[in-house]
């Protein structure tokens, strides 16, 4: 089983050593890394023809358009393996945890169309590493299962730390939306609306760096702000739809991620703000009807005092999340 590992390669020249050094001690001489490039300004380009020279499972391709989605799709459309996993360029792995889930997988054969971990968050310059346990030593394998099984207002949605039957994808024609932010949610949605087989495995491998400097996470934009808010609108009204009822805490998850997405609204262009409120015009829809006692009580709040008010209270508290996040650095 040949295994296609996909990484967008868009100005990280501080980091694709350390991501690519991870990733090519996991891998078998028939798997495959394709470093799918954009138009970097700096090294990044460099660096991934110099680890081309040296390592031959390493294939480079180009963009047929920009940004992190069009990266993905081009590389899911060249890959040539069984199973593919999406790697950010300025991430890293254990490569000893990935060998072991990818010879699981092997094992494996077919059983599953997505095997999914745990990962771990990295702070700062020292390295210091926190394992985010979502799924921990419970197995299931239908989506229903996992659904039960996620932590309540948990952040499940990231493709990076999964791999998948790359044939699933395709079949089901799961790309990436591109042009646009929040594709990951997106993604998700689409792809456990699906129903596919899945399997959950303790080993976490993926080291997912935090607030980086030039991170696309870390810049917010009006543009950001209603990507986001206009993709949770769609992936909550889409899981209602199927009123399917395994499906209610995927909708909590959404609406709970709505109301914090409103503390960005205190972080983009002042002149922009009154935009960035009004990005927030279908909350009533989207966090009405709701089952958990956090969303009720963000969308009371939101009903009584405003977007503007609601987002100024939840930034006070994402400040003083970062300090004690840096504290314990």
């Amino acid at each position: 089983m040949k295994v296609s590992i996909i990484v967008p390669v868009f100005n990280v020249e501080d980091y694709l050593e350390s991501c690519l050094s991870s990733l090519v001690p996991a891998l078998k001489k028939e798997d495959e890394v394709l470093l799918v490039q954009g138009p970097s300004t700096d090294r990044s380009c460099k660096i991934a023809a110099e680890f081309q020279k040296n390592h031959p499972q390493i294939r480079i391709i180009g963009q047929n358009g920009i940004g992190l989605s069009n990266a993905r799709n081009c590389g899911l459309k060249a890959a040539e393996g069984e199973v593919v996993l999406f790697i950010d360029g300025d991430d890293f792995v254990d490569s000893i945890a990935l060998a072991e889930l990818l010879q699981q997988i092997r094992e494996d054969e077919y059983s599953a169309d997505v095997w999914l971990t745990d990962y771990y968050k990295c702070f700062g310059s020292r390295g210091r590493h926190k394992l985010v346990s979502q799924i921990g030593m419970n197995q299931v394998s239908t989506v229903d299962g996992l659904v039960k099984l996620l932590p309540k207002h948990s952040c499940f949605w990231n493709v990076w730390k999964n791999a998948y039957r790359r044939e699933f994808l395709v079949n089901n024609e799961l790309f990436f939306i591109e042009n646009s932010y929040a594709e990951d949610i997106d993604f998700i949605t689409r792809l456990l609306i699906l129903n596919p087989r899945v399997q959950t495995k303790e080993i976490p491998y993926y080291h997912y760096r935090m607030n980086r400097r030039g991170s696309l996470m870390n810049r917010v934009s009006l543009a950001r702000i209603q990507s986001t808010v206009s993709v949770l609108e769609n992936c909550v009204q889409r899981l209602r739809d199927e009123r399917t009822a395994c499906f209610a805490p995927l909708i909590t998850s959404f609406q709970f991620e709505y109301l914090l997405n409103m503390a960005l609204v205190q972080e983009v262009d002042p002149q922009q703000k009154k935009l960035a409120v009004d990005a927030f015009c279908k909350f009533k829809e989207v966090l009405s009807p709701a089952t958990d006692c956090a969303v009720r009580c963000g969308a009371f709040c939101v009903q009584v005092i405003g977007v503007s008010k609601v987002s100024k209270v939840l930034w006070g508290f994402k400040q003083i999340k970062r300090r004690v996040e840096h504290r314990e650095k």
